[in-house]
């Protein structure tokens, strides 16, 4: 019985969170298509590691929001892909806008601080073969092992600097992260998700 409660709580919460945000859905890679079948039971954000997810998740979600209505394209963005790679967060996607671009990697970068496990903003990197980024408390869970108790990162940048090409013009952008990580980092230590 707590078994069929839990599912039905996952199907409402899952129901709520692709009603604010559509590209939570998860469509046909090739066709964009809804699957018949789609019953609430998953949405592309359960692809993102727990600890991100309690972290950001949400957060990153309404920024993606808030920059796709605003470039009146909603519709059209399709997440193709969320994972953990090299220890912090890589979402891809189709239809994103500059704007989108620079929210993607603002989370990205700050994936980089924050337990993937739980949540912590008090995370490192270490690397026994395949990189993480966990903190204190879960390098304790029995099969994880702390490799390198030194962490030679510096602290978190208050903007990143990001230079290319596009068209055959040089650009170069900020962005700002400072704000964003102040504010998860308030967050959990007022206890709104995560432990302490």
């Amino acid at each position: 019985m707590a078994k069929e409660r839990s599912k039905g709580w996952v199907h409402m919460n899952n129901k709520e969170l692709c009603e604010r945000y559509s590209f939570l859905i998860p469509r046909n890679r090739f066709t964009g298509k809804i699957s018949d079948d789609f019953d609430y039971s998953y949405t592309e954000l359960d692809a993102m590691p727990d600890g991100w997810r309690k972290a950001f998740g949400e957060r990153m979600c309404e920024e993606i929001r808030d920059a796709l209505i605003e470039a009146n394209c909603l519709d059209g963005y399709r997440i193709s892909q969320i994972k953990e790679k090299y220890g912090t967060l890589r979402w891809y996607d189709f239809g994103a806008t500059q704007k989108v671009y620079d929210i993607i990697s603002k989370y990205e970068y700050i994936s980089g601080f924050i337990c993937q496990h739980c949540g912590s903003p008090y995370a490192k990197e270490f690397n026994d073969g395949w990189i993480s980024t966990i903190c204190e408390n879960c390098a304790k869970i029995p099969h994880l092992d702390w490799i390198n108790d030194t962490d030679d990162r510096k602290p978190i940048k208050k903007s990143l600097i990001i230079t290319g090409y596009s068209n055959g013009e040089s650009y170069t952008r900020e962005i700002p992260v400072w704000d964003t990580w102040c504010a998860i980092i308030e967050d959990y230590l007022s206890g709104k998700y995560g432990d302490k």
